[in-house]
């Protein structure tokens, strides 16, 4: 029997400084965009995504004013001095004998993986200190992360988006295969968004139908990208 596969991106992109002598800086934007796709099974998926541009220095202190971009994740950007940021909840499996290559790239219960500011002195403090606010702003179990399940890749994982070195010394990574992703993870998910749930794409996403799909995955990714280079609509990834 077929059945829809939603997959839901919040996409945070942050303005790096390539192009600061253009004469008007872009201002913030958000974009929605649901796309439908006929899967090889007869399932459909569906894969929701929200990318808001922020064109601000969110490293410095005493960042006030937010219009689009979520407070509570400009905040933890500027506190932790966080490079990027990368988070994901997903139900089930991704069936790729049956559904063909994935959307999202994420296992089965939550992941987190963070890139921090070379500025960042004691990174496990800081890592460790992030993983227990966000366990907050989620409803999640990710204050469970410690030294126990944590790792800093070598080769594997390399930034998003705009960066100078790959200096893997800034980079931690932790999965819990065990997370039950359920309602109380969707509710806080949605409320990072401008509207909610109130208006926009994301009063398609009900937790009723959502839950009992054969797979479902929500994630939020934080990268900077090149202001110049999104002035001219092109694809953040060109820009690293």
């Amino acid at each position: 029997m077929a059945a829809a596969i939603p997959l839901s991106l919040l996409v945070l992109l942050l303005l790096g400084p390539g192009g600061w002598c253009l004469a008007e800086h872009p201002r913030d934007s958000l974009r929605e965009e649901l796309v439908i796709t006929p899967l090889p099974s007869g399932d459909v998926a569906a894969t929701f995504q929200f990318r808001t541009r922020w064109d601000s220095e969110l490293q410095r202190e005493g960042v006030s004013h937010y219009r689009l971009f979520p407070k509570a994740l400009g905040q933890l950007i500027s506190k932790y001095s966080l490079r990027e940021l990368h988070l994901s909840f997903t139900q089930g499996f991704w069936r790729t004998r049956y559904w063909g290559p994935p959307f999202l790239q994420a296992p089965s219960g939550a992941e987190l993986w963070v890139w921090f500011q070379d500025t960042v002195t004691d990174v496990d403090k800081s890592w460790k200190e992030l993983s227990n606010v966000l366990s907050g702003i989620f409803c999640a179990s990710l204050n469970f992360i410690d030294s126990t399940n944590t790792v800093t890749p070598t080769a594997s994982f390399k930034p998003l988006g705009l960066a100078n070195d790959t200096d893997h010394y800034f980079l931690r990574y932790a999965v819990l295969p065990r997370e039950v992703v359920c309602t109380e993870n969707l509710t806080p998910w949605k409320k990072l968004l401008p509207c909610s749930s109130k208006a926009g794409l994301s009063v398609l996403l009900k937790a009723d139908r959502l839950f009992h799909t054969s797979y479902h995955s929500q994630a939020v990714h934080i990268r900077p990208v090149c202001r110049h280079l999104l002035g001219a609509e092109a694809d953040p990834v060109s820009c690293i």
